[in-house]
């Protein structure tokens, strides 16, 4: 039973891309440790292959094209290419399994399943973290001029008009002045606008959040710049939910440990587990539990057994809404503390206050 993934291993995502590697690699490996998969009345050995897109559109058709006879089908990295596969899937009636693109249209896309929370929950969650700390906040948007940073931004919009807190204006990146003039900056761009950003701030205001700090990578960029910012995350080690199925969350990042360990280039690996390596896991786990409702490798009867699905893995609660998006799965809110990211928000799994003191 063929498990086929296209992943930018070069290119733009090449880093998230291989993080992403990292963890289909690991959910395959675990499956065939298991024993393999029910389907029907037999069981089944997952076999992976990864191609590379390179980060371009063309290079994820060409990529799909030549995985076309694929059982299943685990999308890319970047709303943008995710976007571009879950068309080519919709053209074809395939199911696409996605854990990397979050922008709201792309998981609105027939077909498309996705694992992570959708783009308009991201910058929303911070909203909603920092709410009780800085009620009469004035909060300015940089948003990224593709979907995920406009989601992001509406969303946002959304949010503070429903915490009663005042969004200044919205811009893209290049466009916000070097001393601006909030309460709050929160943006959501890609990793190189956010942290170019940051570094172009001649006045910085009292409370920052970015959607790149939620990779580890965001501190090795900044170094102290990286104190006290916040960022929407899909998933971090710090969080263990109880699981309905699938391995227990400690197993889970002691396997991505090592896999990241071992996959990653000397001087890019990090000992601790990101969340684009949790989703792809999670993506492959939710199609194989899928698989084994359905007892087919039929497209149609995968998708309806998605859309029937209510549960809790490792990574989370999953569950999908009537359009389609992930509507169960939570965003989390970390902040960057002597070098540590640690969970402040929600409460109920918190590790640490939230600090909305000016840096």
């Amino acid at each position: 039973m063929l498990v086929a993934g296209v992943l930018s291993l070069s290119g733009r995502y090449a880093f998230q891309g291989r993080l992403a590697g990292a963890g289909l690699q690991q959910a395959v490996a675990d499956a065939r440790s298991a024993g393999g998969i029910r389907l029907g009345d037999r069981h089944v050995l997952p076999e992976l292959v990864v191609l590379d897109d390179r980060g371009t559109r063309a290079g994820v058709r060409r990529a799909l094209d030549a995985l076309v006879e694929a059982d299943l089908v685990v999308g890319p990295y970047g709303s943008d290419l995710v976007r571009e596969a879950g068309t080519w899937a919709a053209e074809r009636g395939r199911v696409l399994w996605n854990h990397g693109g979050s922008a709201d249209d792309v998981e609105r896309l027939p077909g498309v399943v996705s694992v992570a929370s959708p783009a308009s929950r991201y910058l929303a969650a911070v909203l909603e973290a920092l709410a009780p700390h800085r009620p009469s906040a004035r909060v300015l948007l940089a948003a990224g001029r593709g979907g995920f940073g406009q989601h992001a931004a509406q969303g946002a919009q959304q949010a503070a008009a429903r915490l009663g807190v005042s969004v200044v204006d919205s811009m893209p990146h290049d466009e916000v002045p070097e001393a601006p003039d909030a309460d709050v900056l929160v943006m959501a761009g890609t990793f190189e606008q956010d942290v170019a950003l940051l570094r172009r701030l001649r006045t910085r205001p009292p409370v920052i959040g970015a959607v790149a700090a939620g990779l580890g990578a965001f501190a090795n960029e900044l170094g102290r710049q990286a104190e006290g910012v916040l960022a929407p995350t899909q998933w971090e080690e710090g969080v263990h939910f109880a699981a309905d199925f699938g391995p227990r969350p400690a197993h889970v990042v002691r396997a991505l440990r090592a896999r990241v360990l071992s996959t990653l280039s000397a001087g890019t690996a990090t000992s601790h587990v990101e969340y684009p390596s949790a989703q792809a896991y999670a993506a492959v786990l939710v199609a194989l539990h899928c698989l084994e409702d359905a007892g087919s490798l039929d497209d149609e009867a995968l998708g309806a057994a998605a859309r029937r699905l209510r549960c809790t893995t490792f990574f989370g609660r999953f569950g999908l809404g009537e359009d389609g998006r992930q509507l169960d799965h939570d965003v989390l809110v970390v902040q960057w503390c002597a070098g540590v990211k640690r969970i402040v928000w929600p409460s109920e799994v918190a590790e640490t206050e939230l600090d909305a003191s000016p840096v």
